[in-house]
């Protein structure tokens, strides 16, 4: 089936991860071209303090963007703003991506009109999450209210992550939304999916199970590297004192899933009998 969405692959002129995943897309067939990220290292200091609003970001997170957050978001929103006078929906990835066969044999060929009635974006995959994780992500992260299509499920998860951007599909309207609400300095992170669902009424849901990986495993960051200086890690108590309430927390997340999907089951059943 001929793929409808192309693919757009973000990158650094200078990173050395573009042959790999060109010869991975090219041997699917796949339309893509890459997209030049801003580069970081050549925003001077005038130029990053016009981008950036340092308050902002600190009010948020506690704690000031690195140079290469700052860049990675406009490099997307520059994208952005090709989508969304493109009038088409576009598959956006990080060039160092990890795609299952998935990726080529459903997702690229999906209805683009049923997506656009079910979201603005997609999330097709999760950062610094190894495919050895994946099953304790889906149990612990399940969605409350998903479709499914193609023998995959499309859904709003309980919580939103900054989970990163290394793969999604976004719609020219998802593309005007997030445009809107981010005109101006970065103040947020690229991927603080919360912030743009409730900043800018953007409807955002992940797809189960996941098509896209980050081979962060594998392939040095500079931008992870900036993030954890910048960062506060977390100490070993608090993950043992909030273990239990995860724990709690899980069983009452499976239980509203299953709840919603007797529910709708019930709506589907009564509808045809109506027909």
């Amino acid at each position: 089936m001929t793929a409808k969405f192309s693919v757009k692959v973000i990158s650094l002129k200078r990173s050395g991860r573009r042959e790999r995943i060109a010869e991975v897309l090219t041997a699917h067939d796949v339309d893509f071209s890459f997209v030049d990220a801003i580069d970081a290292r050549n925003m001077h200091d005038d130029e990053f303090a016009q981008r950036y609003d340092d308050a902002a970001a600190r009010s948020r997170y506690g704690r000031s963007l690195s140079r290469g957050e700052v860049a990675c978001f406009l490099s997307h929103r520059q994208l952005w703003e090709a989508i969304s006078t493109g009038g088409r929906s576009v598959v956006v990835l990080e060039d160092d991506a990890l795609l299952e066969p998935a990726f080529f044999e459903k997702v690229l060929s999906w209805p683009e009109g049923r997506l656009i009635r079910m979201a603005d974006v997609v999330l097709l995959g999760r950062s610094k999450l190894s495919r050895s994780s994946e099953r304790r992500a889906y149990l612990y992260e399940p969605l409350k209210r998903a479709d499914d299509i193609d023998g995959m499920r499309i859904g709003l998860p309980f919580k939103q992550w900054t989970s990163g951007a290394v793969g999604y599909w976004i719609s020219p309207r998802g593309a005007v939304l997030a445009l809107a609400h981010t005109e101006g300095p970065v103040r947020a992170l690229l991927d603080d999916w919360p912030w743009h669902r409730d900043e800018g009424g953007m409807t955002i849901k992940e797809l189960r199970p996941y098509v896209v990986w980050e081979a962060f495993e594998s392939t040095a960051s500079d931008l992870e590297a900036e993030r954890r200086r910048l960062s506060t890690l977390r100490g070993r108590w608090r993950e043992w004192f909030l273990k239990p309430l995860r724990v709690c927390r899980l069983i009452a997340r499976w239980a509203v899933a299953a709840s919603i999907r007797i529910a709708q089951a019930a709506c589907n059943v009564r509808a045809a009998g109506h027909e």
